[in-house]
């Protein structure tokens, strides 16, 4: 809803900015990791029908890939409207992001392109290709590398928001438009970037292979024929061979990408494992809400596993590795509850006796049949999604007024804010809507000249040139003693400074840490009597 008159000329959006972006952004979270699951399931559903020469999984990957096509494109669609939304209503995201992510989003262009069309022509082509079958298998096959590099490419956008340690461009006022890079190779590459990546790789692969298995049930539950039933049986008990042995790895990279959060991004750190900010949202800790359902995935997978294993079904996994990965799971909910409550350990606890109960009376009832299990892995698969992507994004840290106070409905930070001059910085954003021709309109402006030299101050060289690989913490932590060596590495290393930009830097550092620890021993000292 847009209001254009006097008393209100701002943009207006139901159920507030934050509220719609989250909502969307969740949505195309959701959507977009089940395409990059499918894909590769339909891959593994085709290629274990041509070496078995059995229809039967053929013909449930032409259907499962028709689901594939619709979601994709309904994923699609979603993401127009998140650009929209957050051009509209957050213009400052795309100024910032494009300093350094400029040609990655093109490259994400392309790749949505080449998924669009190979994924089109895999399907509408499958009975046209049916001579070919090997190349048919190789262009669906394509599809999983192709998604690989396509959230690759985003990943370094997602993660940079989180742990942007190591960005070179900005926009500054003593720069002008000359920090803009387009490719920040630095702040792509950040500290989180690779554990992300394969966090993510194994949660899509087991999430769309959960979602096969839950639409494999469903359809076990309709129909009637007995050759059917044996045919949804026996692909929802491979695509859950495949979601459960994805499942089984996120503990083990969860373990080392949370290690890589507690070093480069602290706050969030915090705000996951202790419970802070807006992942405890209307009195609720989500994080743990997640975690609650993640043992009871991991109750119920050991419990229809066990079962597979004994009835020495083809598509079991292997028990050593799943009792191995419920040992950790153990040991980290242990290590939890000395940290925080114990509430959480037998909640825990008891969520996967529950779950593991409920799925062998659900067995029994079926007759060994896994359609109940099948759609309840499907169902808590998509809710940890959810409840993963929104705590992830609550975690970052927030607005904060120069006063020290939060900024009432502009709390968000993004956390690579601090390569932007702090001056530059507004406390909130606001849209106004155009009433009349803008005076700028038929002059362009120009481009902002940098800072002359002789004019930056050893605060300016500061933070165009050390913020952008140091944060100020470290800065402030370090010991100060030997900062003409620390200039003269940067020097080394290929840094160009002039002998009088050296000496401000110098200067400006060391009056500063000296400011620091006078400020520090006048607020230790006692007053007198």
């Amino acid at each position: 809803m847009i209001i254009a008159d006097a008393n209100n000329p701002f943009i207006q959006f139901p159920c507030s900015a934050k509220f719609s972006i989250g909502f969307l952004g969740l949505f195309h979270v959701a959507v977009a990791s089940l395409s990059i699951g499918f894909a590769f399931v339909v891959t593994v559903l085709q290629i274990t029908g041509y070496f078995r020469k059995d229809n039967q999984f053929e013909a449930l990957a032409k259907r499962v890939q028709l689901w594939h096509v619709c979601i994709y494109n309904i994923g699609t669609i979603n993401a127009i409207g998140l650009v929209f939304a957050l051009s509209g209503l957050y213009p400052q995201f795309w100024s910032q992001i494009f300093t350094q992510f400029f040609w990655t989003m093109i490259i994400e262009e392309v790749l949505f392109f080449m998924l669009a069309t190979t994924l089109t022509f895999h399907y509408f082509f499958w009975d046209t290709m049916w001579g070919h079958k090997k190349l048919h298998i190789f262009m669906g096959a394509l599809l999983t590398p192709m998604f690989f590099m396509q959230f690759f490419i985003i990943n370094g956008m997602s993660s940079y928001m989180l742990t942007p340690a190591f960005a070179k461009g900005q926009v500054s006022l003593w720069s002008g438009t000359a920090g803009i890079l387009g490719w920040d190779k630095l702040a792509f590459y950040n500290p989180s970037f690779l554990m992300l990546t394969l966090h993510r790789t194994a949660a899509n692969f087991a999430y769309g292979g959960f979602v096969v298995a839950a639409i494999c049930g469903v359809w076990l539950y309709r129909s009637k024929q007995s050759k059917l039933q044996t045919s949804y049986e026996n692909g929802g008990r491979l695509a859950f061979k495949v979601a459960f042995t994805a499942f089984l790895a996120l503990p083990i990279i969860g373990f080392f990408y949370a290690w890589v959060l507690k070093y480069h991004a602290k706050e969030t750190y915090d705000n996951l494992m202790i419970g802070r900010g807006d992942v405890v949202a209307g009195g609720i800790d989500w994080w743990w809400v997640k975690q609650l359902i993640v043992a009871s995935m991991l109750g119920m997978g050991l419990v229809f596993s066990r079962r597979a294993s004994k009835s020495k079904n083809e598509f079991s996994v292997s028990m050593p590795a799943v009792y191995t990965v419920a040992l950790l799971y153990l040991m980290f909910y242990l290590g939890m509850a000395v940290q925080m409550t114990w509430r959480f350990f037998w909640g825990s606890l008891l969520a996967a006796v529950f779950a593991g109960m409920w799925a062998r009376h659900l067995l029994n009832r079926h007759k060994g049949s896994g359609r109940a299990v099948f759609v309840l892995m499907g169902i808590f698969s998509f809710l940890t999604v959810c409840l993963g992507g929104y705590v992830r994004e609550a975690s970052r840290p927030r607005f904060v007024s120069p006063s020290g106070e939060r900024i009432a409905g502009f709390n968000r930070i993004p956390n690579y804010s601090k390569v932007y001059h702090p001056k530059e910085r507004p406390e909130s954003v606001k849209m106004r809507m155009v009433i009349e021709t803008p005076s700028y309109v038929d002059e362009l402006p120009s481009r902002r000249k940098p800072l002359e030299p002789e004019r930056q101050t050893g605060e300016d060289l500061v933070s165009s040139l050390c913020i952008s690989c140091h944060t100020l913490e470290r800065l402030h932590r370090y010991k100060g003693s030997d900062w003409d060596r620390v200039v003269g590495r940067m020097r080394a290393y290929g840094r160009r400074l002039t002998e009088k930009q050296t000496h401000k830097i110098i200067t400006y550092l060391a009056e500063s840490k000296a400011h620091k620890n006078s400020s520090n021993s006048q607020a230790d000292t006692p007053s007198a009597p």
